[in-house]
């Protein structure tokens, strides 16, 4: 699984962010119908390509939801949104990716193009990916968790939305890569072996024992 994929499908979720603060409260809406389009940008490319990813087809119901609040709401409305928005919304996130890691791991549609296409219903690459989702699942509650203080306080802007978070996501990219790593086995290859259990994480983030020339 790159980690540029991953990070490309919350890239409107941040812009969300970054929109509603830098307009302001009556930007909201616009904001939300922003990551609307872009989370629908990347919903179609991942059909195309893949697969429905799962957050991008969170991200399309999510802001469409909150676009057609902000543009329809008074100011009361947009002020609530502007505050707890990008929490609520990370709530969300976060239960969905909870959820899929106990049904199919939302991780696994990143990671499937990395592997041959008969191990992706193997237990070992199951069992890798909710260990990842689950992981991710924390990260996005915490998140959510700045957020919404930072709402609630109104106060704290930098810390609570923009640098806990961005270590927060820095520090899941780092655990990905060591649950990803711990094995130093190379996770499955058309025509190779089963993967075993102790090489599921490698194979989840389709990496590879080290560089070869």
């Amino acid at each position: 699984m790159k980690p540029s994929n991953l990070l490309l499908g919350l890239a409107p979720w941040v812009l969300f962010s970054m929109i509603a603060e830098h307009l302001g409260t009556g930007a909201v809406g616009y904001a939300a119908l922003a990551a609307c389009l872009g989370s629908l940008a990347l919903a179609v490319r991942g059909a195309v390509t893949g697969g429905l990813g799962l957050v991008d087809g969170a991200g399309v119901v999510t802001f469409g939801a909150l676009a057609a609040i902000g543009l329809t709401g008074g100011h009361h409305v947009q002020q609530f949104l502007v505050d707890y928005g990008r929490g609520g919304a990370a709530v969300l996130l976060g239960t969905i990716m909870l959820v899929s890691a106990y049904t199919v791991p939302f991780t696994e549609q990143y990671a499937r193009p990395a592997i041959d296409r008969r191990y992706w219903g193997s237990p070992a690459f199951r069992a890798a990916n909710r260990r990842i989702s689950l992981l991710w699942a924390g990260v996005v509650f915490a998140m959510a968790a700045c957020h919404l203080v930072e709402g609630a306080l109104g106060a704290g802007n930098l810390v609570l939305n923009w640098i806990l978070p961005i270590l927060l996501i820095r520090i899941g990219f780092q655990r990905t890569k060591a649950m990803a790593g711990r094995s130093g086995v190379d996770g499955p290859r058309p025509g190779g072996a089963h993967p075993g259990e102790a090489g599921a994480d490698r194979a989840a983030a389709g990496g590879t024992t080290g560089d070869r020339s």
